[in-house]
């Protein structure tokens, strides 16, 4: 039996979309060079390697000047473009009234963690593991061990929620349920129906 429900943030509480963030910073001519620059080793942020000033410090290292710009405040602004997923969001506050415990397991920079409060979502959950400040992504498996015990959950009582297969190929490693995401909440709903 299901007890805990462990959710993704991008793109499965939250929209994350190259394309659609850098779109509110810049539209010009050099948008593929942006996009390439700004999100190269954006997984060293995620593991909490660099700093975001380190980063937005080599980005404009490898664009023209007339680039820093739009890469500066997108890099220090993007979360503020990261919007709901409605049909998410009423989700877990029915999750929550039947009693489901919630968690959120995401790779995030710490520049989004230091931010979670203008996301009052975060407030319905029981506990939030992210990567920068504990050094781990996913999928590697420390991350899931360090949920696991972090909040003594039952791996067989667990299911994780996650919109890449790697992710959660990591979690069934640990025997905890896992479903992939892909914008629909009914499929979602049916498949905890059928544990």
């Amino acid at each position: 039996m299901i007890k805990n429900i462990i959710f993704d943030i991008g793109n499965v509480i939250l929209k994350f979309n190259h394309d659609y963030l850098l779109s509110h910073f810049y539209q010009g001519e050099h948008y593929e060079l942006l996009k390439e620059k700004v999100f190269f080793e954006w997984e060293l942020l995620d593991e909490g390697k660099i700093s975001l000033s380190e980063h937005i410090e080599k980005v404009l290292k490898t664009l023209p000047k007339n680039l820093h710009g739009p890469a500066k405040s997108l890099l220090e602004n993007w979360d503020y473009y990261m919007h709901k997923i409605d049909s998410v969001y009423e989700f877990i506050f029915e999750l929550k009234q039947k009693g489901y415990k919630l968690y959120v397991l995401s790779n995030m920079p710490m520049h989004f963690i230091e931010r979670i409060n203008k996301y009052p979502i975060f407030a319905e959950f029981d506990g939030l593991v992210f990567s920068a400040p504990i050094n781990l992504v996913k999928p590697n498996p420390k991350i899931y061990e360090f949920l696991l015990n972090k909040y003594s959950l039952v791996p067989e009582e667990t299911l994780f929620i996650d919109d890449t297969k790697k992710n959660l190929d990591g979690a069934s490693r640990f025997n905890i349920k896992t479903f992939l995401f892909s914008n629909n909440v009914n499929e979602l709903k049916n498949y905890i129906l059928t544990l």
